[in-house]
């Protein structure tokens, strides 16, 4: 695999929409980018959980300093939510920690019901995140067996709608606020439904103009020559613009 790093004079800025592997961090997809490139200065618009895939913006270089602009793009994520199961984590990858028989699931009253969430509305973010409390993220707290509780915050849910429904499960589409936890979403739902729930897959369809049509494979970056790598990034430009 090759690396170059570059030197001041060579330096280039800019934004590289990549589609995040599901297993992988965020974290994983900014390290193999500063290893290709030789920049440690990168970072992203919105983390994005192991379980999920999807669109995640890099920003390298000078684009970083338009990361906070960027993390306030609106999302749009495709989520398929299991009903009848709670789990420690909010997602398939969890332990199941509750069993609720599921209600026989009517499309009209499920559209009703996801309707009663479009708004503001206020969430607390899940145990297993990367919210800080006392300096540490959630989750290293509830590892540790010291869980902590972060303070509420209001998010916004712009559209949600139901895309498919099953006996036992629902696949939906949405748009919302910076800071909206899917996992948390979900088991709201569920519980208006008269059950539990968890999600079971997760997509981010794009962060305010960059969408998956425009998305590298993190394989490309694996394996690209780093000039054609260089050559992928887009302008800096729409994220000093206001958030989409």
């Amino acid at each position: 695999m090759q690396r170059v790093s570059a030197s001041v004079g060579e330096m280039k800025d800019g934004l590289l929409v990549m589609n995040k592997a599901q297993g992988m961090t965020s974290h994983d997809v900014v390290a193999l980018a500063r290893r290709r490139l030789g920049v440690k200065r990168i970072g992203h618009a919105g983390t994005l959980d192991p379980i999920a895939k999807g669109v995640l913006v890099l920003l390298i270089g000078h684009a970083t300093k338009h990361q906070q602009q960027a993390q306030h793009h609106r999302k749009r994520y495709e989520a398929f939510v299991q009903f009848g199961t709670q789990t420690d984590t909010g997602d398939a990858w969890g332990q199941s920690v509750k069993t609720v028989a599921v209600p026989l699931l009517q499309r009209a009253e499920v559209e009703r019901v996801l309707g009663e969430f479009i708004g503001p509305i206020t969430q607390v973010p899940p145990a297993f995140s990367a919210v800080k409390v006392h300096g540490r993220p959630l989750y290293w707290w509830t590892r540790r067996g010291t869980p902590q509780t972060a303070k509420a915050r209001t998010i916004e849910i712009f559209s949600l709608e139901l895309v498919e429904l099953g006996t036992d499960h629902l696949r939906c589409q949405l748009a919302c606020s910076s800071g909206t936890y899917v996992r948390t979403l979900a088991e709201a739902i569920a519980e208006r439904l008269g059950t539990v729930g968890h999600v079971s897959a997760l997509t981010r369809l794009s962060v305010g103009p960059w969408d998956l049509s425009q998305a590298r494979e993190c394989q490309w970056l694996t394996d690209a020559p780093v000039s054609e790598i260089w050559a992928a990034l887009q302008s800096v430009t729409p994220c000093a613009s206001s958030p989409a």
